[in-house]
């Protein structure tokens, strides 16, 4: 029951039904299946073993929240501290349950169908919205395309869309069947379409990026497909999407000069200035755009940094946990897909260490344009890099029983190796 209320929780999570319907609003879903899902994991018997995964991607992500926290507990305000506290708290929570739930490939296999299904919803009711209504759309902001809720921003858009397409992708791999084979690639065409909709410059750049690395670890395209297409479907991105981001209309050029890339730099000082006034702790959490004029900034506006977002907020402590937990997932894929290419070098969890890395990367690029530290979506692929640590500590100590298993056998027949 816990792995089912975690798969639903994901789902909500991205589909976001509490901003979608507002009737079902006041029964606070997202709460409420989170709570569910915890008190199942809580009543669930646990089956002790001792190979379990070095904790260090927790305590680091459980140091973030702790900074997001004490980056507002110096203004001694009890609500702000609590509703930060929870606000980030949700993340540590949905990280956990996720990592602790996905134990084996299947259960991971099917979690991302569920979580990619309502993904590919935001691009199709996204792609509905832009060609049905008209400009004054709430999710038409000066023709940028953006979503609801969570994603009502057109960058926020852009990020899960680079960070959702090589997932997606790897399913091209994952199955044998042709027809299931072109299903997830007719949504990554869609995906790719959301994205050049949102005009966004770091969603470009970064979808082209996902792109290209996808391609060139996809199996099912061979390798002369991997670099027949790898070229030509990177051009057009950046080609396709370079027309459509002249439209915009703080955007003439790419001399570098203009209105966007100006703000951009005005916040990143501003973000310096913040920084040096407190160090350790930051200005507070969610509070760049409340002092970036007192920073400098001739308007409010956001960092379009998540780098500069966090250490201006939350400081050097914030800071070194958030590159730190990025960095141990990163790691810790790494040596998974090590791992899992001597142990079952054609088992699905080697796909499944490249696609999440990939993604990984996307997000850690895209962000360098764009403020979203607190994005469900990362704490989704990093949970589930945890898994896979996990489900290679099962498969090994599974071959080490069969191994000593077989030795035992050839011992009591008597016949010995030569």
């Amino acid at each position: 029951m816990a792995y089912i209320l975690t798969t639903v929780l994901g789902f909500v999570i991205i589909f976001q039904p509490g901003v979608l319907l507002p009737a079902v609003a006041p029964f606070r879903p997202l709460f409420l299946t989170a709570l569910l899902a915890l008190a199942a994991w809580t009543l669930t018997p646990k089956n002790p073993t001792p190979l379990k995964p070095k904790p260090y991607l927790s305590y680091l992500i459980i140091g973030f929240v702790a900074a997001q926290s004490l980056s507002v507990l110096q203004y001694f305000w009890g609500q702000l501290l609590i509703q930060t506290t929870v606000k980030w708290g949700n993340l540590a929570l949905v990280y956990f349950l996720v990592s602790s739930q996905m134990t084996t490939e299947q259960r991971l296999r099917r979690f991302w169908i569920v979580v990619l299904t309502a993904t590919c919803w935001l691009a199709a009711q996204a792609t509905w919205v832009y060609h049905t209504q008209d400009v004054g759309h709430p999710q038409l902001f000066h023709g940028r395309l953006s979503s609801y809720g969570a994603y009502s921003g057109a960058n926020d858009l852009a990020l899960i869309m680079v960070c959702a397409w090589p997932i997606l992708f790897k399913f091209t791999d994952l199955r044998h069947n042709l027809l299931l084979k072109l299903i997830p690639l007719l949504f990554c065409f869609l995906l790719v379409y959301v994205n050049l909709r949102t005009i966004s410059r770091g969603g470009l750049l970064g979808m082209a990026l996902v792109v290209g690395l996808s391609m060139m670890r996809g199996r099912s395209l061979g390798k002369l497909g991997r670099w027949g297409l790898i070229v030509p479907a990177a051009l057009v991105i950046i080609m396709v999407g370079s027309k459509i981001l002249l439209t915009r209309k703080d955007t003439q050029d790419f001399s570098g000069r203009d209105k966007s890339v100006e703000h951009r730099l005005d916040a990143w000082w501003a973000g310096y200035q913040m920084f040096k006034s407190s160090p350790i702790y930051g200005i507070g959490s969610d509070r760049f755009p409340e002092f970036s004029k007192d920073f400098g900034t001739p308007f409010t506006i956001q960092a379009h940094n998540t780098i500069v977002k966090v250490v201006a907020e939350s400081g050097l402590l914030g800071l070194g946990c958030y590159l730190g937990f990025l960095f141990v997932a990163f790691r810790s894929l790494w040596r998974s897909w090590r791992r899992f290419s001597r142990l079952k070098p054609d088992g699905p969890e080697v796909l499944w260490a490249e696609a999440f890395a990939i993604s990984l990367i996307g997000f850690f690029f895209n962000t360098q344009f764009s403020v979203k530290a607190h994005e469900w979506f990362l704490y989704l692929v990093v949970a589930s890099s945890i898994s896979l640590e996990r489900m290679y500590l099962q498969e090994a100590v599974k071959k080490a029983v069969t191994v000593e298993g077989a030795i035992r056998l050839i011992e009591e027949s008597g016949t010995k190796s030569a």
